[in-house]
C-alpha cells in the first residue's frame, strides 16, 4: 500500500476558528440559505468567521459576540460596542436582530448556526448561559426540535472537557458560591442533534483530507495550539496547506 501524502500544522486558536468557520460557510445547505428559505447566525468567535466568508464582511469579535471569557471572567462583551445582533436570512433579505421573530417562520431545514462553549469525545456539546431566561438559544431549541430544523454548531477543539453530562449536573445560575464574573448554566446538545464541526471536520469539508490531532499546547503566541497532521490525495493536501496559510496571514485577526 502506497504511502498518503501528509503534512503537519501548528493550528493557533484563532486560525482553528477561522477554518472552521470557513468551512461551516462553505456547506451546501448555509450557501442555500443565502437567497432561500431561513437561517439565522448567531455571534461568537468562531461565527463571525461563518459571516465573513459567507457576506464578505466581518462583524467584529467583541461587536458580534455577546457572552465572553475574558480576563480571567466570565462575562460579556460592552454593550457599548456590542453590534445589533446576530444575522437573520428570511428569503434571500439580510438583517440583523432579536431572532425570535424570524424563528416564528421556521420550517423543516431551516438553519440556526451557533457557536459553543464545550466539546467531550463523545460530541456531546455545551452552551453556557448567562441569562437567567436561557438566551436565544433557549428560544430556538424547542423550535428547531419541534419543527425539524437544523441546528449547525461550529466549535473548536480547544474548548474539550472530558464530559457534557458531568458538567451538566454542576453548573446553574445561584448554586455556585463563588465565581469568577458572572454566574452561569449550561444547556447541552447531544451528539446526533446537531451538526457539528470542529477543525477536524473542516479539513475534511474544505478539502477531503483525514485529520489528526496528535499534540496540544505551546508557549508565546501558540498557547493553547493543536498539533496535526492531516493526509491524503496530494492535491487535496496542499490545497489544505495553502488555505490555512492564506488565512495565517490574510485571514482577521483575533482582536
Amino acid at each position: 500500500m502506497s504511502r498518503k501524502y501528509s503534512a503537519l500544522v501548528v493550528l493557533r486558536p484563532g486560525e482553528a476558528r477561522a477554518l472552521t468557520g470557513q468551512a461551516v460557510a462553505s456547506l451546501e445547505q448555509v450557501q442555500k440559505k443565502k437567497h432561500s428559505g431561513h437561517m439565522v447566525i448567531v455571534g461568537s468567535g468562531t461565527t463571525r468567521h461563518v459571516v465573513h466568508h459567507l457576506l464578505g464582511e466581518d462583524p467584529g469579535r467583541d461587536n458580534f459576540a455577546v457572552g465572553q471569557i475574558s480576563n480571567a471572567r466570565l462575562g460579556e462583551t460592552p454593550q457599548a460596542i456590542r453590534g445589533p445582533g446576530p444575522y437573520l436570512f428570511d428569503q434571500g433579505q439580510i438583517s440583523r436582530g432579536w431572532p425570535a421573530p424570524l424563528l416564528e417562520k421556521f420550517g423543516p431545514g431551516d438553519i440556526y448556526v451557533k457557536g459553543a462553549n464545550a466539546i467531550d469525545p463523545d460530541g456531546h456539546v455545551a452552551i453556557l448561559l448567562g441569562s437567567p431566561v436561557g438566551g436565544s438559544i433557549g428560544i430556538a431549541l424547542p423550535i428547531l426540535y419541534a419543527r425539524g430544523g437544523s441546528l449547525i454548531i461550529p466549535v473548536t477543539l480547544e474548548k474539550l472537557i472530558p464530559s457534557v453530562p458531568k458538567a451538566l449536573g454542576l453548573l446553574g445560575q445561584g448554586i455556585t458560591d463563588h465565581v469568577m464574573g458572572t454566574a452561569v448554566g449550561l444547556i447541552p446538545i447531544m451528539a446526533g442533534s446537531a451538526t457539528v464541526v470542529t477543525e477536524i471536520d473542516a479539513m475534511r469539508i474544505l478539502t477531503e483530507v483525514e485529520a489528526t490531532v496528535v499534540a496540544s499546547g505551546g508557549v508565546d503566541d501558540c498557547t493553547g495550539s493543536k498539533v496535526i497532521q492531516f493526509q491524503g490525495k496530494k492535491e487535496h493536501v496542499e490545497k489544505m496547506w495553502d488555505i490555512i496559510d492564506k488565512l495565517r496571514h490574510n485571514g482577521l485577526t483575533d482582536a
